[in-house]
């Protein structure tokens, strides 16, 4: 049997569908399609930008960072070349397209008032785009600087932190900028017009939830590892360490901030260490890994807070709409019930890792549903779900 064909990858260029019927139905045509070539060129920037490869050039020991000199430089530099020519085609688009965008960006400048709707729009763009040009080409500068500081370029570490936190900030740039062009026709969301958008928030979850479980498994461990003689303890060590090693080569984790990859590197280093002694005291393996647990919980607050608020929120309202079908069908004797609470349980998926409690009842209502249930249990679990779906924290 022939292996089946992976589906092919959308153009690089390609614009959500929300974004391209809003260009398609703006009356002013000839801002349309200058809006439309950059927002294309934009698609294209934040596409390369997150998917240009830089894992590779990580770190996998604390060893591969002792030594390091301007070869490091070197290795690297593809990779930023890369991410600054991304940057300057959409600030060379941006020109091209609004040619006068430059200088109605500038402060003090009289002009007349506009004439109508879509003139005052067009400025308003123009704007827009000068502005959103002109801060991206001043971030282009600063990679420069910040990648030629001494201390940077002889840590890999260091540089391999400043090349992710710049790309990051390009690619929200970049969003901003799109997003507010659209935002003056239409009132749109960001998730809809906003290319990558989806995808970023998606992995910013699936992440979430991979930290959530990890530290969870850690806890566990670690706990049934507090009564265990010091000759258990290069054992418990390697396990440990073969859980972080697990971690380290899922997809999720890939997205993870440098600094926070850092540490992982580290505590697996130390486990191995300690893996290779005759014994390890419980409180030596405690003493390592509690303080770890700490950082995974605020990585997972990190996500929450500062990429996943809404999503949160669309995902709450989701299965909270969810659990109002599976009541009436209780209600009414319908068998559509199991199914609904199902479905409800698969998206409330999107929010593990957000409090412990709600994260519990996910993992026995998982467990619970994989076989047919009774009416009483359906029951009981809607009750239980729409007490924890109430309880979580959206402050």
């Amino acid at each position: 049997m022939p292996p089946p064909e992976k589906k092919p990858r959308a153009p690089q260029d390609t614009l959500p569908p929300r974004l391209k019927t809003l260009l398609e139905e703006l009356t002013h045509r000839a801002l349309a399609s200058r809006l439309e070539r950059v927002d294309r060129a934009a698609a294209l920037a934040i596409d390369r930008l997150g998917h240009l490869n830089i894992v590779k050039y990580e770190p996998t020991t604390l060893e591969e960072t002792e030594g390091a000199d301007l070869s490091l430089w070197e290795t690297m530099a593809p990779a930023i070349r890369d991410t600054v020519v991304d940057v300057n085609a959409l600030v060379s688009a941006i020109h091209e397209a609004f040619p006068s965008s430059v200088e109605a960006a500038r402060d003090g400048a009289w002009e007349p008032p506009p004439a109508g709707v879509d003139e005052r729009l067009s400025r308003e763009v123009e704007v827009v785009l000068g502005a959103c040009a002109g801060r991206l080409s001043r971030r282009v500068a600063d990679l420069g600087q910040r990648v030629r500081r001494p201390e940077v370029v002889s840590d890999r570490w260091a540089l391999m932190a400043e090349l992710q936190s710049f790309r990051a900030d390009f690619r929200a740039q970049m969003g901003d900028l799109v997003y507010l062009t659209a935002a003056a026709f239409a009132d749109v969301r960001r998730e809809d017009v906003v290319p990558g958008y989806q995808g970023q928030v998606a992995a910013a979850a699936v992440l979430r939830g991979g930290v959530a479980e990890l530290r969870r498994s850690l806890q566990s461990r670690l706990e049934k590892a507090a009564t265990a003689p010091p000759r258990e303890g290069p054992g418990l060590a390697r396990r440990l360490e073969e859980m972080l090693a697990a971690f380290a080569g899922m997809n999720s984790s890939m997205t993870m901030k440098t600094r926070d990859k850092r540490l992982v590197v580290e505590v697996r280093e130390r486990l191995r260490a300690l893996a290779s002694l005759p014994e390890v005291p419980a409180e030596e393996l405690r003493t390592l890994v509690e303080p770890f647990l700490g950082e995974l919980g605020r990585v997972g607050a990190e996500l929450t807070q500062r990429t996943l608020t809404a999503h949160d929120r669309a995902v709450w309202a989701a299965c909270g709409a969810r659990l109002e079908q599976a009541a009436m069908h209780l209600f009414l004797g319908s068998p559509g019930a199991e199914r609904v609470i199902r479905e409800a349980v698969d998206v409330a998926g999107a929010l593990y890792g957000r409090a412990p409690v709600f994260d519990a009842f996910l993992r026995k209502a998982r467990l619970g549903l994989e076989q047919s249930v009774e009416e009483a249990e359906l029951r009981e679990t809607l009750e239980v779900f729409r007490e924890r779906l109430a309880a979580l924290p959206f402050t």
